[in-house]
C-alpha cells in the first residue's frame, strides 16, 4: 500500500519539478528580452512584470550569466550589453535575429538535448506568426492614442 502513495508523491514531485523548471526556463527568455528591448528597466520592474520578488529576478539574472549571456548591470539596470550597443549601428531585424537566437541557446543549456530540439523546432514554427501579432498590436495600440 505504502508504494502508491510514494509512487503518487514520487510523480506529484516530479510534475511540480517540471512547472518549475518551465516557469524558470520562462523567465529567463523574459529578462533576456526586456533587458534587451528596455535598457532602462530596473530589477523591481522585472519582478513586477513577471510576478516573482527581487531576489527571484537577481537569481535568474545570475543564472544567465552563469550560461554565459551577457546581462550586464550599469546604473543597477539590467542592460544585454552587446545587444545595446549594437542597436546603433544595426538594423533592428539583426538584433531580434540575435535575440531569438540567444533564446533558443538558453533552452538548449537548459534542457536535455533531446527536448532541447523538440522545443527549438517547435518554436521555430511559431515565431512568424508571433512576429506578425506583435506588429498587429502595436498597430491597434497606435490606432487607439
Amino acid at each position: 500500500m505504502g508504494s502508491v502513495a510514494e509512487l503518487q508523491t514520487h510523480l506529484g514531485s516530479a510534475t511540480f519539478s517540471n512547472v518549475n523548471r518551465a516557469g524558470r526556463l520562462h523567465r529567463l527568455l523574459v529578462i533576456l528580452s526586456m533587458a534587451t528591448a528596455r535598457p532602462g528597466i530596473r530589477a523591481l520592474d522585472l519582478a513586477e512584470v513577471l510576478k516573482v520578488s527581487e531576489r527571484t529576478v537577481f537569481r535568474d539574472l545570475a543564472e544567465l550569466q552563469r550560461l554565459g549571456f551577457p546581462v550586464t548591470f550599469g546604473n543597477g539596470y539590467p542592460a544585454q550589453q552587446e545587444l545595446f550597443k549594437r542597436r546603433r549601428r544595426q538594423e533592428m531585424a539583426q538584433i531580434l535575429a540575435d535575440l531569438v537566437d540567444q533564446q533558443l541557446e538558453v533552452v538548449r543549456r537548459k534542457l536535455p538535448p533531446e527536448e532541447a530540439e523538440r522545443v527549438v523546432t517547435e518554436a521555430i514554427q511559431y515565431l512568424p506568426m508571433e512576429a506578425a501579432e506583435a506588429v498587429t498590436r502595436a498597430l491597434a495600440k497606435a490606432a487607439r492614442h
